[in-house]
């Protein structure tokens, strides 16, 4: 972990420590000191991006579903401005974009994923790996969003995958949106299943309108 700020550090620990936080994942991961945390200042700095490329890309490389399974790449942002939800969803998609544009350069999207947004079975690729995507803004408008920095969290798919194997996704699943619901105060709208509506809708933990169209573009 290379935070320019090691508070970011404890700050990301007590936010994931709190009793009632929600994903048991995220525990586990803190738990096991798999979280793998570092701070590019602004969110809205383009210059940063082939560093969290690098990053992610080492992150990918030391990876083992079985000796790693749980773990997660976190991106804080922790010099940028305050940003409301709208702001902080751009954001999110403008960075996941740059990243991309670059990553596309080297790496092919990742086989076992949709590339189109709107798909159903679509995930975020980086280093030819899906990745679920999960935005924390201090202005988010649910709890469990509520990082006191903007960030940006990397979960490869191939951890959901191998709890489908294992029989165990569901019920991992459903004890975090129970969770959730009680740490929040009410049930995330945005929230579907791999294969039943696009995760882009959940990344950056806005409620999305029923016209919204996602701006991410996959290069060819």
């Amino acid at each position: 972990m290379s935070c320019r700020k090691p508070f970011v550090e404890d700050g990301i620990t007590e936010f994931i420590a709190q009793k009632a936080f929600p994903c048991l994942g995220a525990k586990t991961a803190l738990a096991k000191e798999n979280l793998c945390i570092n701070c590019y200042g602004d969110i809205a700095n383009i210059d940063n991006t082939a560093d969290i490329l690098g990053d992610l890309y080492h992150f990918i490389d030391e990876f083992d579903i079985h000796q790693t399974m749980y773990s997660s790449f976190i991106c804080v942002f922790e010099e940028s401005d305050n940003l409301d939800e709208k702001e902080f969803e751009t954001a999110l998609w403008e960075k996941l974009q740059s990243m991309h544009d670059l990553d596309s350069r080297l790496c092919r999207w990742d086989p076992h994923v949709a590339k189109d947004p709107q798909n159903s079975h679509f995930s975020f690729s980086i280093g030819e790996h899906g990745f679920f995507v999960i935005g924390l803004n201090p202005n988010s408008s649910r709890r469990s969003r509520q990082f006191e920095f903007p960030a940006i969290v990397f979960n490869l798919h191939q951890q959901f995958e191998y709890l489908r194997e294992q029989g165990r996704f569901e019920h991992f699943r459903d004890t975090i949106r129970e969770r959730d619901t009680r740490f929040s105060g009410s049930a995330n709208p945005m929230l579907a299943s791999h294969g039943e509506s696009s995760e882009v809708y959940q990344y950056s933990g806005r409620k999305i309108e029923q016209n919204w169209t996602c701006p991410f573009k996959q290069k060819a």
